[in-house]
């Protein structure tokens, strides 16, 4: 199901009150090409339902800034801070919203299309 990212906590929490109380999986996909400055991502929310056993995914595109569910679905800390971490996307009202594998001082973000690694950066001591 397609959804306008303006509707994701409510579409969300209509279906965790309709028994949809498990996020699986939130992915992100980079969906700008490398010479577009405008950021463009689509992310899925994969929902299961235990009792009738039925998964549902939850497609939306953002500009780079969406509503945290973190608060919604408790495993969603962890995915959103990743996909902070790997493509820059802001989660908004995430309470602890930052790098979770890369340093802080990392520049850019790895899976996006513009990220060039022709870079060199000096990360903790080491030159990458």
């Amino acid at each position: 199901m397609k959804i306008a990212d303006t509707e994701l906590l409510q579409t969300l929490s209509k279906l965790k009150k309709n028994g949809y109380v498990t996020l699986i999986a939130l992915t992100a996909e980079d969906l700008s090409h490398n010479d577009n400055t405008e950021n463009e991502f689509k992310l899925t929310y994969t929902l299961y339902n235990p009792v009738n056993k039925e998964f549902m995914e939850i497609e939306t595109t953002t500009n780079g800034q969406i509503q945290s569910i973190s608060a919604l679905y408790k495993s969603a800390n962890y995915d959103e801070r990743e996909i902070y971490d790997l493509f820059g996307i802001k989660f908004k009202n995430h309470k602890n919203l930052k790098r979770i594998f890369l340093s802080e001082n990392f520049e850019g973000h790895p899976l996006k299309n513009d990220f060039t690694t022709a870079k060199t950066q000096n990360i903790q001591g080491i030159q990458a």
